[in-house]
């Protein structure tokens, strides 16, 4: 074993959280979670880019680049109100050419549900679909947060679009944070553990009590434990000590650079604050959160314990709690109140729940055969729980249930 990686064994090898670091350093995949690769976006720019198009083309299709202006320095016809967008965008953010709008800003703006993008027979793609796009088109998720008239409003359908583009991590965030029951996570929490969340090491994939487990064992180091981690994992994420291509060289730099930038867009949800001072997230409260106030953070978890009272049952290693609605649809705090009730939760097992949040938790239809249960999406996409196998709950609450979903889903679908 390198000497770098023997050092950060010895500061203390019987912790679990220094030998999944050791581990997870070693590993190609020691990054882990990666969510936008070529953007660091606000809540304005992003308007700001919806506004342009919303003022040329409303609600209708507008023809895009499909070459990049090294190919082809020319627009041909039906391409200009494109470039006319890209000059006025420009002129507005200081940045942004033909080639980073369609290649990069359309690609996450379709993955935040805010735009469509279809082919040259004007058929609409899937956000993750390969092939040459044509043309783009707000959705009316797009126009509906365009034309919020409040901060709050706008930060719950941000919030919502944030989701989309993450894959539900801000809600497994906020899960992260209240089971630790102390309204925090550091940075180094952040980019040690939980960027690791649902990524898979030595045929082993880490959930969501896998990395709280291993937040808990790091906060009981010391600080001059964690101190001395921090540098050696520095000291080994050295690009200079690698051959090869990048995928075989660890850059601590680059690590913590994607950690920041997902920071960056967890804390313009209405969830989060982030406090530069103690480099700490936060779940935010007040006037611009969504718990007014710790009375109300506290309803949330006391939520979570109800589900384990109402039905009857313990707490079990591989499963996870899951909203089948997810929070972020919720567009006020009464509708996340509403919710975020145990009416509206499952427990059940790490593998199901990653399946629905690789799905943008868009399985939140709910359905019973005996006494499984089926999370559907609207695109007959099924996650199919087998009771007492992938899902525990009370079966003599199946109506309950039922009706709880259904009357959420009518008001919000």
């Amino acid at each position: 074993m390198d000497k770098v990686l023997q050092e950060i064994l010895q500061i203390d090898s019987s912790r679990e959280c220094i030998k999944f670091l050791v581990k997870r350093v070693q590993s190609d995949n020691y990054r882990g979670l990666q969510i936008s690769q070529h953007n660091r976006y606000t809540q304005k720019e992003i308007l700001v880019i919806l506004q342009e198009i919303y003022e040329l083309c409303g609600d209708t299709l507008l023809q895009i680049r499909t070459s990049d202006l090294s190919k082809r320095p020319y627009n041909i016809e039906g391409e200009e109100k494109y470039a006319e967008l890209t000059t006025k965008i420009s002129s507005k953010l200081g940045r942004c050419t033909q080639d980073s709008l369609r290649k990069n800003i359309f690609v996450d703006l379709h993955r935040m549900g805010l735009i469509d993008r279809f082919n040259a027979k004007k058929k609409q793609l899937n956000p993750f679909d390969n092939g040459t796009k044509k043309y783009i088109a707000l959705t009316d998720f797009g126009i509906e947060f365009l034309q919020s008239t409040d901060i709050f409003t706008h930060n719950l359908l941000f919030t919502r679009a944030l989701e989309n583009l993450m894959q539900g991590f801000g809600e497994e965030i906020l899960h992260i944070i209240l089971e630790l029951e102390s309204n925090y996570l550091t940075l180094y929490e952040v980019l040690f553990f939980v960027t690791f969340l649902y990524q898979k090491l030595d045929s082993k994939t880490y959930n969501r009590s896998d990395i709280i487990s291993l937040i808990r064992d790091y906060r009981t180091l010391s600080k001059f434990q964690k101190q001395a981690l921090l540098e050696k994992v520095k000291d080994y994420c050295e690009p200079k000590n690698f051959s090869g291509d990048k995928t075989q060289k660890r850059d601590f730099h680059n690590f913590l650079n994607e950690t920041q930038q997902i920071l960056s867009l967890l804390t313009q949800m209405a969830y989060f604050e982030y406090n530069k001072n103690d480099s700490k997230l936060y779940i935010r409260t007040g006037t611009y959160g969504i718990y007014e106030d710790n009375t109300k953070l506290k309803r949330s978890i006391k939520e979570k314990d109800l589900y384990f009272e109402k039905h009857n049952i313990t707490k079990e290693k591989g499963f996870e709690l899951h909203h089948i609605v997810p929070l972020c649809l919720a567009a006020s705090r009464a509708e996340f109140q509403i919710i975020d009730k145990w009416e509206n939760m499952v427990y059940i097992d790490a593998f199901s729940h990653a399946k629905i949040t690789q799905n943008n938790n868009a399985n939140m239809r709910l359905s019973f055969e005996n006494n499984n249960a089926n999370f559907s999406d609207f695109n007959d996409c099924v996650v199919h729980c087998e009771n007492n196998i992938n899902i525990k709950y009370d079966t003599e609450k199946q109506e309950l249930m039922l009706d709880y979903n259904k009357r959420i889903l009518d008001s919000k679908v």
